[in-house]
């Protein structure tokens, strides 16, 4: 009968250790995780940041471009309009002489 409590107890001790160990194991591979966790969160925010800056400098350039487009446009409408504008000068000259001496009755 000591036999057997004998058994009973080392095989008791042995169920400790191994749940001792496990218990080890799992807190060692629960650090592990959360270190990679850490790892992955760090390069998913470096690879966002690095998305972003990319999208923005695409950004910045295309609105670059955009506005030299406007600015190009503007200018020849500009000077479409001067052209005009001059063209267009010495009739109206010519309509304001007529009215002017219209009225004075000098005509």
């Amino acid at each position: 009968m000591k036999d057997v409590l004998l058994r009973i107890k080392d095989a008791e001790a042995q169920a400790e250790q191994i749940v001792q160990a496990a218990k080890s194991n799992v807190a060692k591979r629960l650090e592990q995780a959360e270190v990679e966790a850490e790892h992955m969160v760090e390069q998913a925010l470096s690879q966002a940041r690095y998305k972003a800056e990319l999208l923005m400098e695409q950004g910045t350039a295309a609105a670059a471009a955009k506005a030299q487009d406007i600015a190009l446009n503007s200018a020849e409408q500009c000077a479409e309009l001067s052209q005009l504008a001059k063209l267009r000068l010495s009739t109206a000259v010519k309509l304001i002489r007529e009215r002017v001496m219209t009225r004075d009755g000098s005509s």
